[in-house]
C-alpha cells in the first residue's frame, strides 16, 4: 500500500505528553501503530491507517474496529516495533518518525533506542517528551540552537567521529564507551556529525516551552 508522508509509528510506551510530538502524531500523513499502541487510538480524533505485530496485544474491541488495517506480523525474532519499522521501509517509507518507544519499561526503552543502530533503509527519527534521536551512519546536518543538549552514542569504540558545531568537539575521534558521548552541546542554529566504521545514536533536547 502506498504510504503517504509523514510517516508515523506509534509504539507502545509511554503516550507522547510534549506538545511536539502530539503534533506530529495527529498530523501524520500515515500512522503506523505497533499492535497494542492501537488500543490507546481507538476512537481518537487520528485512528490508525495500520497496525503492525503479532497482534497478541491488541483488545477485542479495538481489533473488530481496525480489522481492515490489520497486519499480522508473527516472528518472535523482532518486537513490534522492528517490524514495523522493517514494514514501513518494504512499502516504501523514506523518513520514519517514531513515538512512543520509551517509558513503561526500561528494558524495552532501551532495546528500542539502540534498535536505532540498525540501518532500516530510512532516514529514522525518534521522539520523546524531552527530545529527540537520530541514528547517523555516515554524515548528517541539524537544526539546533545555542545551548542545545546534545549526546552521541556510537555503537562500538572503533567508529571514527568528527563533529562541527558542538562545545567540546571531535575530529576523527573514538569513544571508549558508549556513554562517554553524553552531555555535549550546541554552538548555534546548525552542527554537523560525520561518522566512520559504525552507527552514532545523535540525541537532542527540546527547547523550554516555557
Amino acid at each position: 500500500m502506498p504510504l503517504k508522508p509523514p510517516v508515523v509509528i506509534l509504539a507502545d510506551g509511554a503516550f507522547p505528553t510534549h506538545s511536539y510530538p502530539l503534533k506530529i502524531l495527529y498530523s501524520a500523513g500515515t500512522l503506523i501503530c505497533c499492535d497494542g499502541a492501537a488500543n490507546r487510538m481507538l476512537g481518537s480524533e487520528r485512528e490508525p491507517d495500520v497496525v503492525v505485530g503479532d497482534l497478541d496485544s491488541i483488545t477485542p474491541e479495538a481489533r473488530s474496529a481496525f480489522q481492515n488495517q490489520l497486519v499480522e506480523l508473527s516472528s518472535q525474532q523482532s518486537n513490534d516495533l522492528e517490524k514495523a519499522l522493517k514494514w514501513a521501509a518494504e512499502e516504501g517509507a523514506s523518513q520514519v518518525t517514531i513515538l512512543g518507544a520509551v517509558g513503561l519499561r526500561e528494558d524495552h526503552s532501551l532495546g528500542n533506542l539502540l534498535m536505532l543502530w540498525t540501518d532500516f533503509g530510512a532516514e529514522i527519527t525518534l521522539l520523546t517528551d524531552s527530545g529527540q534521536f537520530i541514528p547517523v551512519h555516515t554524515y548528517h546536518d541539524f537544526h539546533s540552537f545555542e545551548g542545545q543538549e546534545v549526546s552521541l552514542y556510537p555503537d562500538s569504540a572503533h567508529v571514527r567521529i568528527t563533529t562541527s558545531g558542538l562545545a567540546f568537539a571531535l575530529r576523527d575521534s573514538a569513544l571508549s564507551s558508549a556513554h562517554k558521548g553524553t552531555s555535549n552541546r550546541s554552538l548555534g542554529g546548525t552542527f554537523s556529525v560525520e561518522v566512520a566504521g559504525g552507527t552514532v545514536l545523535v540525541y537532542q533536547g527540546y527547547p523550554s516551552e516555557d
